[in-house]
C-alpha cells in the first residue's frame, strides 16, 4: 500500500474519531487510563500517552483535569467492584465462596493489572491513596463485612466474633490472595481459604 493510501486511511480514521460523542471520548479516555496504569504504572502515565491511546487530542484532558492525579482519580470508579452484581444465596459458606469468585472475575486482565499497579504506588500520593481506598478498596471490604453481619443476624455466626481486628484480618487476606498472587485464584484456592481461614475466624 502506498504512503498516500496509508495517509488517507489515517486521515479517515482521525476524522471518524473527531465525530465521536462526548460520552464515547470520555469512555475512551477512561479505558486508556486503565490500560496505561496496567502497562507503565502511575508514575509514567502522562496526558500525552493517554491521549494517544484514546485516539483523541490532549485538549479534552487539559480542559477537564489539572494533572494526571486528578485524571486517575476520576478513572478509579472503573476499577471498583459493584457489589450489586453478586446475588447472595443466604448461606454464609456459599456466599463467601461466591463473593470471592465474583471479586476475582471483576479484577482480572488489564483491570487487575491496573489495580495492582495502583496498590503499589498510591502510598506515595496521599490524595490518590485516599480516593483509592474509598473508591476501590472500600466496596470490597463493605461487601464482605455486610455479608458477615447479615449472617450474624441469621444466627450463622456470633456477632461478637465480628470485631474490628477479625474483620481487618479477613479483609487483608482476601486482598492479598485476590490481588497480590501471581496467578488468578481457582475455585479450589477460594474454597480452601474460606474453609480453613475465613469461616474458622467468625464461627464460634
Amino acid at each position: 500500500m502506498s504512503n498516500r493510501s496509508s495517509a488517507g486511511i489515517q486521515v479517515t480514521e482521525r476524522a471518524v474519531r473527531t465525530r465521536r460523542g462526548a460520552a464515547e471520548v470520555q469512555q475512551a479516555i477512561t479505558d486508556a487510563v486503565v490500560a496505561e496504569l496496567a502497562e507503565v504504572g502511575f508514575g509514567r502515565l502522562t496526558f500525552d500517552s493517554v491521549a494517544e491511546r484514546a485516539g483523541t487530542g490532549k485538549s479534552p484532558l487539559y480542559r477537564r483535569w489539572p494533572d494526571t492525579t486528578a485524571l486517575v482519580i476520576d478513572a478509579l470508579e472503573t476499577l471498583g467492584m459493584d457489589p450489586a452484581g453478586f446475588a447472595r444465596s443466604g448461606v454464609l459458606r456459599k456466599d463467601l465462596i461466591g463473593l470471592t469468585r465474583y471479586m476475582t472475575r471483576t479484577h482480572q486482565g488489564v483491570k487487575g493489572a491496573a489495580f495492582r499497579s495502583l496498590l503499589g504506588e498510591a502510598h506515595r500520593y496521599p490524595e490518590l491513596l485516599d480516593r483509592f481506598k474509598a473508591q476501590v478498596l472500600a466496596p470490597l471490604f463493605d461487601a464482605l463485612t455486610e455479608l458477615l453481619r447479615d449472617a450474624a443476624k441469621r444466627g450463622e455466626v456470633s456477632s461478637k466474633r465480628l470485631t474490628p481486628v477479625v474483620l481487618e484480618v479477613l479483609h487483608a487476606l482476601v486482598i492479598k490472595r485476590l490481588l497480590l498472587e501471581p496467578r488468578d485464584l481457582t475455585t479450589k484456592d477460594i474454597t480452601e481459604m474460606v474453609d480453613q481461614v475465613l469461616l474458622p475466624l467468625v464461627v464460634a
